[in-house]
């Protein structure tokens, strides 16, 4: 079966608490273990920057979902392209609350997130691209 990943960014529409943000991934792991989805979902300073990695007419469906969704604003795609293999193979969905300042590559997501929001390449390659770089290594 061939996958694709895609990743998008958007804002949010009120600071999000650790409760929040908590019941926000739990919902999502138990949604995409019955859709064959894996990914990660980042948030920093009222952005989410997320990958959600599967086969395309699933993403599709999904990502329609979840614009709808009226916890955020202003989502928009940075990426959707095949994949030879998945980055997260171990979650169906992982969270990185940036805001704790304790995350594991904390000052690269930082960038990739900004850079995202600000309409900028980091080195030669976009946002997202160098967000997925960042957990294939």
């Amino acid at each position: 079966m061939s996958i694709n990943q895609l990743v998008y960014i958007s804002q949010a529409v009120r600071k999000m608490s650790a409760e929040d943000l908590h019941a926000i991934l739990h919902t999502a792991k138990s949604n995409n273990q019955h859709i064959d989805v894996t990914g990660s979902l980042f948030y920093n300073g009222g952005w989410f920057m997320q990958v959600l990695e599967g086969p395309l007419e699933t993403l599709n469906a999904l990502y329609k979902k979840i614009e709808k969704d009226p916890r955020h604003k202003n989502s928009r795609i940075l990426y959707n392209e095949p994949a030879k293999f998945r980055t997260f193979t171990r979650w169906s969905m992982n969270m990185t609350n940036l805001e704790n300042r304790q995350a594991d590559k904390y000052d690269q997501l930082v960038e990739v997130i900004d850079a995202a929001t600000t309409d900028r390449k980091i080195g030669a390659a976009s946002p997202a691209v160098t967000l997925l770089k960042m957990f294939r290594e």
